[in-house]
Order: structure tokens, then sequence, then C-alpha cells
């Protein structure tokens, strides 16, 4: 007699020597463990996807209301070294600084960094900027763009300042 055929968990089971338990028992014990916990992950599946349709939603709707911008404004380390007219379209521009370069494009109204010498790139992959108040940062060259508007705008609240 085997020394394990007495022995059997409280599913029916009986442990195997030298092998893996079947792939039914594992799930089995599984199902079992979190059947009483199944509600409560559905109700924070819900939550969570329903606070993501909220952000999207407000992001379609309240963020295009921004004002167009009409003006783009070049910072290097803080200080404003040129400023460009978004309703002129602008052919790549290269802006070297003591840090490295960064290529401006305006086109139809839109304001972007075609390429940087910077190691992340964020700059670049930020994309096109068009509303007044909207930003595009390369930190590794102190580099800022900042699309500005007619009114002062810089009071007013966005997604990311509460």
């Amino acid at each position: 007699m085997d020394e394990w055929s007495g022995l059997e968990n409280r599913r029916g089971f009986a442990p195997s020597v030298g092998s893996n338990p079947t792939p039914s028992a594992i799930f089995g014990v599984l199902f079992v463990k979190t059947k009483g916990k199944l509600k409560g992950d559905l109700i924070l599946v819900v939550v969570i996807v329903l606070i993501g349709l909220g952000v999207l939603v407000y992001n379609q709707i309240a963020v295009p209301k921004s004002s167009p911008g009409r003006t783009v404004v070049v910072e290097i380390d803080g200080e404003a070294i040129s400023e460009f007219d978004l309703s002129a379209d602008l052919a790549p521009h290269r802006i070297e600084t003591k840090y490295g370069y960064n290529v401006l494009e305006i086109d139809g109204g839109q304001v972007r960094v075609v390429d940087a010498d910077c190691p992340d790139r964020l700059c670049v992959h930020t994309g096109w900027r068009q509303h007044a108040g909207q930003v595009i940062v390369c930190l590794p060259h102190y580099f800022v763009v900042r699309v500005v508007g007619d009114s002062d705008d810089d009071g007013n609240l966005d997604g990311f300042t509460y």
C-alpha cells in the first residue's frame, strides 16, 4: 500500500508523489478561494472603468474649449529667446542651446518639436500643441515651448493642477 493512499484533501484530490498536481486540482482550488471575492472584485472593476470614462469625457469636452493659442514663446534657461506666430507656418527651425539642439515646427496653427538630441526625447514624443497654456518641455536642454493666447490664462486650473 502506498504511503499517500489514505490522504486526501477536502476536495477529494490525493497528492501524487513526484509529479505536479493536475490543472483541474489547481484551478478548482483557486476558483473556490476567489468565489467569495468575486462580487467585490466586480465592483472594483466597475468603479475603475467609470473613473476612466469620466476622465476621458472630461478631456474630450473641457480641454478643447480652452482658448486657441496665438503665439509661441521659446524659453531657454527661463529666458524668452524667441517668439513665433502660430498662424504663420514655420519650416523645421533648429534652435541651438549650450546643452544641445531642438528642432521646432509650426504647421496649421499647431507647434511641435520634430527632433532633439536629448537622451529621452520626451519633447519630441509630446506631439502637437495648439491651446493657450500648453507647453512642450525638454528638461536636459532647459528648453520650454509655451503656447500663449490673447488673454492671460495663468490663473485657470487645468486637469493636472489641483
